[in-house]
């Protein structure tokens, strides 16, 4: 969420938006002021249709925040923590800080965002129903039953048992809780995936130019491929997935990494540095022992060696708030789920007394995966 736009808090979870949002709820409520709502309620102001417009578009990132939350809420009542919620383009995202353990805690978890989204559908489209057809009254009444319609579309799509949408999660966990192997779920549900993707995204290409699809053909096109690519990356996942089962993270972990002090300049570092090590990830302490960072050698390499001696280690360090924290007993499967949603790909281990043991990153990985197939 590092490149969100802040919007507040809500039951403490941390909410942010992409600029794309506003780019699409601009284009939305434009559609809605100067095409729908003259169409459906004639004789308005234009005032009057620019008013419901932007509200109309607003409220519909509204809904999709409560179809997040519902997913944040219910991760932490299965004691998972939440890193934030954020909306962008396509929809929105709750970051939870781990995978669920059970097949029937990832169920709940998916299943409560379409849930959430059909209740929201439900509510707006009984408002609706009762709003009055004369006036400013009917024209609010439309643009609820056009937010009510769209939530339940957006509920019933979702819903589809295809990764990565919410109903891809279902199928995962259903397979998962039927076979006892979570990797076999999350493979089934990327295939499928990747087969309802490339339809989507076929028939909004047959579909681009064409009247009878309302326009909709180049959205459905660019759903349908997204869909499609992250089905296809996560299918490509399934083998790591597989080989990574029953591996815990103080297993493949690279243990002892050199320790950068906070004070110290990048310069005194490197000369404390042993010249065989082959860590490239160093835990930043500061002066109570505590780790307020992760400096890797890849950002001292992109410093200007003139620079080494000024700069402090700290301040070129990735700060602890967005770094992953897993401990040595965690499966190494949870830890990598927690990895990749985090916004860097390396982790920080830390033992039950507080320090800083290895690091997790995905060199450490690969060499796991490896000597795990040569066993």
């Amino acid at each position: 969420m590092g490149r969100d736009i802040p919007l507040g808090r809500i039951a403490g979870i941390k909410v942010g938006m992409n600029v794309s949002v506003l780019i699409i709820a601009g284009l939305n409520a434009w559609i809605l002021a100067d095409n729908n709502f003259p169409i459906l309620v004639p004789g308005l102001t234009p005032t009057d249709y620019w008013v419901a417009g932007v509200v109309g578009a607003l409220a519909f990132f509204a809904s999709l925040l409560v179809h997040e939350v519902g997913h944040a809420l219910v991760a932490r009542q299965e004691g998972i923590g939440v890193r934030g919620i954020s909306l962008w383009l396509l929809g929105g995202v709750a970051r939870l800080e781990s995978s669920p353990r059970t097949p029937g805690a990832e169920f709940r978890i998916a299943v409560v965002g379409p849930l959430a989204s059909a209740a929201c559908g439900v509510a707006l489209l009984s408002a609706a129903y009762v709003a009055p057809d004369t006036g400013r009254w009917d024209l609010a009444g439309t643009a609820a039953a056009w937010l009510g319609t769209l939530n339940l579309v957006l509920a019933a799509f979702n819903l589809l048992p295809a990764a990565p949408l919410d109903g891809g999660t279902v199928l995962s966990a259903l397979i998962w809780w039927r076979t006892g192997n979570q990797s076999a779920g999350k493979l089934w549900a990327a295939r499928s995936g990747v087969v309802v993707g490339l339809a989507m995204a076929w028939w909004g290409l047959q579909h681009m130019g064409g009247n009878e699809s309302g326009g909709y053909g180049i959205w459905v096109l660019a759903v349908g491929g997204f869909i499609a690519m992250n089905a296809w990356q996560a299918m490509r996942a399934a083998p790591l997935f597989t080989a990574l089962e029953g591996v815990r993270v103080i297993d493949a972990m690279y243990a002892s990494p050199p320790i950068a002090r906070a004070g110290d300049t990048v310069a005194d570092f490197l000369r404390s540095l042993p010249r065989d090590t082959h860590h490239q990830y160093y835990p930043v302490v500061g002066d109570h022992g505590r780790v307020n960072g992760l400096l890797t050698a890849d950002a001292i390499r992109a410093v200007p060696s003139t620079h080494w001696s000024s700069l402090r280690t700290v301040e070129l360090a990735y700060p602890l708030d967005r770094l992953t924290v897993v401990s040595p007993d965690e499966p190494l499967l949870s830890a990598v789920q927690r990895m990749d949603s985090g916004d860097v790909r390396t982790a920080l281990v830390v033992d039950p007394h507080g320090r800083t043991v290895g690091t997790i990153d995905p060199r450490a990985l690969q060499d796991a995966v490896t000597a795990r197939a040569n066993t």
